[in-house]
């Protein structure tokens, strides 16, 4: 996992020394609720959100796409702030910096063929030149990122990798500064996502690891797109125990997304006009009120706590998390 925007280095504002606070957004969802984090970021002084916060989309390196089980995002957070924090990172770890280098320097576009072609080969100088798991932690970090990268010297397109490990290997930790900045997870709890029964409640460990580490955990039950409901007047003319279980409306569709494609035109996950929902967010914080708010029970009941993410940031930006 890394932050969106590379190379972020804290900023401060007002003409002072104060560091602004960070809010790092880990998504279970790749696309929606990014869209509408970065209509809320965009419109921070129209929502009443102080300017000394700043909003950190965490998006997935190479190896986690495709990941919607929050107990595994959960997980791989904490291994790399861990990492972060002892200075050593796994050789997956390495491999992910190289694929994230290659995503920004736009030397690897949007070819998944050419992606996996590629991890695949860096498994490979891992497995049989370096005689490593990708599971074993890197000694000496920027020699076996040379290494590494004299692989692909002689290959078209890819001759300046060499001369770029400085850049690989800098600024890819998370810029967390624990007991000041906020981590926030935004899942679903589709039954799809969690793993939910008494040898095994993924929902109950994510819960309490949350807790532990001081965590923010704004899930919404049964998916993200009912928090978008919720801008709606009339949600609460919708059947509860239909939101619950959330059923197949179509081959592609559920209940949440086909009552949502109702009444918003042409609403897709990936495309929406996010504004407008954000002009409506005092709406959707009340409407939320209806529902279930608390964290344990939403494992059950309709509801969502995005409401409360939306007011905790309207706080004062130096709140002490230690009371969450």
């Amino acid at each position: 996992m890394r932050e969106k925007k590379m190379f972020a280095q804290r900023t401060r504002t007002r003409n002072t020394d104060e560091a602004k606070r960070k809010y790092f957004l880990v998504y279970e969802g790749k696309e929606t609720e990014e869209i509408y984090f970065e209509s809320v970021s965009q419109n921070r002084s129209k929502i009443g959100i102080d300017p000394l916060l700043e909003l950190v989309p965490v998006v997935r390196s190479y190896s986690e796409e495709g990941w919607s089980n929050p107990k595994k995002i959960v997980d791989r957070m904490l291994l790399n702030l861990e990492e972060s924090r002892l200075g050593v990172v796994s050789y997956e770890t390495l491999l992910n910096w190289f694929m994230d280098y290659l995503y920004e320097e736009e030397i690897l576009t949007n070819s998944k063929v050419k992606a996996k072609s590629l991890w695949q080969t860096l498994e490979w100088i891992c497995k049989e030149k370096l005689h490593v798991m990708l599971t074993e932690q890197v000694e000496n970090l920027e020699q076996t990122c040379r290494v590494i990268a004299e692989y692909f010297q002689d290959k078209e397109g890819y001759e300046q990798i060499i001369d770029d490990v400085p850049r690989i290997i800098q600024n890819r930790s998370i810029t967390y500064a624990e007991g000041f900045d906020r981590i926030c997870f935004v899942v679903d709890r589709d039954r799809e996502s969690f793993v939910a029964h008494p040898e095994n409640n993924q929902y109950e460990y994510v819960l309490n690891k949350c807790r532990e580490k001081k965590f923010g955990f704004y899930l919404t039950n049964p998916c993200f797109e009912f928090w978008l409901l919720l801008h709606f007047d009339d949600v609460k003319e919708l059947n509860k125990q239909q939101l619950l279980d959330n059923p197949k409306i179509t081959a592609k569709r559920r209940y949440t997304e086909q009552e949502l494609r109702k009444r918003v035109n042409g609403y897709t996950k990936s495309s929406y006009d996010a504004d407008w929902f954000i002009n409506r967010i005092d709406v959707a914080i009340q409407n939320e009120k209806l529902y279930c708010e608390d964290a344990e029970e939403l494992e059950h009941f309709v509801g969502s706590r995005v409401g409360m993410l939306i007011e905790e940031m309207r706080r004062n930006a130096q709140q002490d998390f230690a009371r969450k």
